[in-house]
């Protein structure tokens, strides 16, 4: 019984899965293949992968829930220091 179920799931995640074309940038798709090379995996799931992290990082800003914010607190440093390294690094997006 135990393997009809994994089958199942491989089955339902099969049918989720869409075929896309689209255009990239040379270099990138490039070093992608390397990566899947390296890593013994499927170009399609370091693709993937990547568009997850994307998108989970560019949820996360619009919530407003970056790294910055997030990390809030960490390091005891004057608010002052702070606001000037944020300046200077462009992290407000200024």
């Amino acid at each position: 019984m135990k393997s009809s179920y994994f089958l199942d799931i491989f089955i339902a995640a099969m049918v989720m899965k869409r075929k896309v074309g689209t255009v990239l940038d040379e270099e990138v798709l490039q070093a992608a293949k390397v990566l899947a090379a390296r890593e013994d995996r499927r170009l399609s799931e370091v693709i993937e992968e990547a568009l997850r992290e994307y998108l989970q990082r560019r949820q996360l800003r619009l919530r407003g829930e970056g790294l910055v914010r997030r990390s809030q607190g960490a390091i005891a440093a004057p608010g002052e220091l702070v606001q000037e390294i944020l300046a200077e690094e462009d992290f407000l997006g200024e």
